[in-house]
């Protein structure tokens, strides 16, 4: 996804129901750390979805903002791309303080994306191929760095199997 469409699905958001803020969740946060990851052959640049988290959360909202730019709707027939809206209880996975860390989208208002190393701690606990490999991708362009990214990891609360399963992601990256 090049930030172009990131910027295009949040400003078809805001137009529809104007929220607070909109908090960009998944793997598109990262362009506003690094515009480029969105260009061809790099990392996002097939992706097709941007999560997003909208302050505040209206489940009525939300149903007619996925029939309006959601998955299979018009908006991502015609621009081929979409959002997908999570739930507050998102909020639960991430480390202390990340709504601190977030960056904003450079000439949108009331948007925000998380910090590429809350995102990774997300990655980390979803723990599919694909996030290794995005993970990997950032440690090796330099955009996260080992050690801090263990230091947020042990800083986030989650219970026993969840820990597991993302420390033994976590040792993959090693």
């Amino acid at each position: 996804m090049h930030i172009r469409s990131l910027k295009h699905i949040v400003q078809a958001v805001d137009a529809l129901v104007h929220p607070d803020q909109i908090i960009v969740m998944g793997s598109s946060s990262l362009l506003a750390h690094d515009t480029l990851l969105g260009e061809p052959g790099q990392p996002l640049e097939l992706s097709l979805d941007a999560d997003l988290l909208l302050d505040p959360t209206d489940e009525a909202q939300a149903g007619v903002l996925h029939e309006a730019i959601g998955e299979g709707s018009l908006f991502h027939r015609e621009y081929g791309v979409y959002a997908d809206l999570l739930r507050p209880q998102i909020e639960e996975t991430l480390p202390p303080g990340w709504r601190e860390r977030c960056k904003a989208i450079e000439g949108v208002d009331r948007v925000v994306c998380l910090d590429p190393y809350d995102l990774a701690v997300v990655k980390l606990c979803v723990g599919r191929d694909k996030d290794v490999e995005l993970l990997q991708g950032l440690l090796a362009r330099g955009l996260i760095d080992l050690d801090k990214l263990r230091a947020r990891y042990q800083a986030t609360p989650m219970d026993e199997r969840l820990m597991f399963r993302s420390g033994r992601v976590l040792s993959r990256l090693s």
